[in-house]
């Protein structure tokens, strides 16, 4: 459709061109009639221009609230996961770094670190980030299996 009101545009301009060549009175009158019918083709193109670029926006809208309630979910659902992951790897490293420091000061030191409440907080939580970590794999593995065994079953019924 847009390809046909081109085509139209562009005879229009050639009969402009044409008639400013060999312009008479008469040829004026025509003149505006064909500025009058390249309005009236601008104006046409230019609303459907309007309104399929309204649509193709609300188009882009909509997906684009699809794909934000999906991150949110996934991230509500994984949020907690990588909570304990972060966890586990950062209290590792401070657990590291002040609890039993890689010199010869921090291995005589070791024993009485051990002791601190911070030390004993760090433990803490990478003991039970571990325990979460291992736990949230159980259910993933849970989770696919089931799915995985609903699929199986829905294909064997559909086969008899």
């Amino acid at each position: 459709m847009l390809s046909r009101q081109l085509k139209k545009i562009d005879k229009v301009i050639e009969k402009l061109l044409i008639n400013t060549e060999t312009e008479t009175e008469t040829e004026t009158e025509s003149n505006s009639s064909i500025e009058n019918e390249i309005e009236h083709l601008r104006d046409d193109e230019l609303q459907n221009i309007v309104d399929n670029s309204e649509h193709i926006l609300e188009r882009f809208y909509n997906i684009y609230l699809y794909i934000q309630n999906i991150f949110k979910f996934i991230f509500g659902v994984a949020g907690i996961y990588l909570m304990w992951i972060c966890l586990h790897y950062f209290a590792s490293h401070l657990y590291v770094k002040f609890c039993v420091p890689t010199t010869v000061m921090g291995f005589l030191l070791s024993p009485f670190m051990t002791a601190t409440p911070h030390c004993q907080g760090l433990r803490w939580v990478v003991y039970n980030a571990a325990n979460m970590i291992n736990n949230m794999w159980i259910v993933c593995g849970a989770w696919v299996c089931s799915t995985l065994l609903k699929t199986n079953i829905v294909a064997t019924h559909d086969m008899s």
